[in-house]
């Protein structure tokens, strides 16, 4: 009768339009994107070369023959720049990643709730009337979230009074970690809960006692992803000169929010890292292959399989990733200590390779970051259908889809109103964990081409983070649809320019 009562309450808020104001939020987990996986020595990526008959708007299978990749199967609808059929949602024209096993594994990603409404042509509006009833019909139905048992995070932004202490031990909390922010001149607090307490009702407590904090649950991020030589298709595609010399050895750093990196990786041995790990005591870090790939891609040196696309850039890595359960999930505390490192130490552009669900701290980091910096964010790997993945589809965010060597997007990739750009995410040799070469799919992978684009822009606009994704979407090449559109956002980015400074 309860549920009931709840649905019906539902329904009439859609009816009236209700906007009632939530004293507090509910926020998940972050997963890094590990793409499909890269296959050693530079090897054949599964699926062939064989090109699959049409169906009826499903994925072709890819062939069996080694090497390249497997042609997805065409829509009725037919393939237009690019192979979205018309209607956007259809399956059947998706690129295929040349791997026959599950696209899941390309990517850390949740499932996260919410809708996404179009603001202003570009972003999503993740404070529409409709997330609201994403998230009465979550606390009804339950939610696939998944969330630090019994931690609750409080931010309180400089200026603001802080939360009172000293009844929040009396109520039960301790205090697990009380951080300062330099970066995002606020404090963070890791609260755990009384045994046994509810954890949407301890929530609503620690926020009455924090009247002028942002509090949330602890959620939980996973990976959103799985060298190129003279064929280097990505670097062609969107303009960027990966073998220019020390053209973006000056200026403020890049950084990437990943797993560790493994800087005796041949490719890496003479890159300008500065690592730091957000990961607590005791916890299993998660396998460095992602951050190693993703690094490699952006800083790592030219060698027969790799070209860098930011040459001798400044990299900041910072190392969320660690293993639960076999999974790779970074909580939304060690994602909010990162983004405040990375500000802090005056990074341009920021990578985020992860996905998750929406989380209060976070989205107050994330504005935070935004002022000085650009975000670049994987756009998940949902599927076409899948729910918008956070942070990418916050509206400070750029979010970015992944697309192969044909224009087709990537199969397993998410749609949506916040998707702003697309990159090249599939079949991208990088280097692997193992000292080698492999290739690795996912829309991470597209995050550090649009990173190296965002460079480019932002030296073309004086370093204007609004101007230069303007810039950014603005000189993109249409695909698909006509104008934007849930697949490709603006279309495939170009890079403004040579320089990265």
């Amino acid at each position: 009768m309860k549920r009931l009562f709840l649905l019906l309450l539902v329904f009439v808020l859609i009816g009236l339009n209700a906007d009632p104001t939530e004293p507090w939020r509910v926020s998940a987990v972050a997963i890094a994107d590990d793409g499909d996986g890269g296959d050693g020595n530079g090897g054949d990526s599964d699926g062939g070369d064989g090109d699959a008959g049409e169906s009826d708007g499903g994925d072709g299978d890819s062939g069996d023959s080694d090497g390249g990749e497997g042609d997805g199967g065409e829509s009725d609808g037919g393939e237009r720049d690019g192979g979205e059929s018309d209607g956007g949602d259809s399956d059947g024209a998706d690129g295929d990643d040349g791997d026959d096993s599950d696209d899941s594994d390309g990517e850390f990603s949740t499932s996260p709730p919410g809708s996404s409404a179009e603001q202003n042509g570009t972003r999503s509006d993740v404070e529409a009337d409709g997330d609201l009833i994403s998230d009465l019909l979550d606390l009804i139905l339950g939610s696939d979230r998944t969330v630090v048992p019994s931690e609750i995070l409080v931010l309180t932004p400089a200026g603001q009074t802080p939360p009172d202490l000293a009844a929040l031990q009396a109520a039960g909390f301790a205090v697990l970690e009380d951080n300062a922010l330099a970066g995002l001149q606020a404090r963070l607090l890791r609260l755990s809960t009384p045994p046994g307490a509810d954890l949407e009702q301890a929530a609503q407590t620690v926020q009455s006692l924090s009247p002028g904090s942002v509090v949330d649950l602890n959620d939980l991020y996973e990976g959103a992803g799985s060298g190129c030589g003279d064929d280097c298709w990505g670097a062609t595609l969107v303009a960027i000169d990966g073998k220019a010399g020390r053209s973006c050895r000056r200026g403020a750093p890049i950084a990437m929010i990943d797993t560790g990196v493994r800087r005796s990786h041949p490719s890496l041995r003479r890159a300008r890292i500065d690592a730091k790990s957000f990961l607590r005591p005791g916890a299993t870090a998660a396998p460095v292959e992602h951050g190693t790939a993703i690094a490699a891609l952006l800083v790592g040196e030219t060698t027969p399989g790799t070209t860098p696309l930011a040459p001798q850039a400044r990299l900041l890595a910072a190392e969320v990733m660690h293993l639960e359960e076999d999974r790779q999930r970074a909580d939304a505390f060690a994602l909010v200590e990162a983004l405040d490192w990375t500000v802090a130490a005056r990074a341009r552009v920021i990578a985020l390779s992860l996905v998750g669900q929406r989380n209060a701290a976070l989205q107050f980091a994330v504005q935070r970051a935004s002022r000085r910096a650009n975000l670049l964010a994987a756009a998940g790997n949902g599927g076409a259908r899948g729910k918008p993945a956070y942070p990418a589809a916050y509206p400070e965010v750029t979010a970015v889809a992944a697309v192969d060597a044909r224009l087709r997007p990537y199969r397993s990739g998410t749609r949506g109103a916040y998707v702003e750009v697309a990159a090249p995410g599939v079949a991208i040799p990088s280097a692997s964990a193992d000292g080698r070469t492999g290739t690795f799919t996912g829309t991470s992978f597209a995050v550090s081409f649009a990173v190296a684009a965002m460079l480019r822009a932002r030296a073309r606009t004086g370093g204007d983070p609004d101007a230069a994704r303007q810039l950014l979407s603005g000189t993109a090449r249409d695909l698909g649809a006509p104008g934007r559109d849930d697949v490709y956002g603006y279309g495939l980015i170009q890079s403004p320019g040579k320089n990265c400074v």
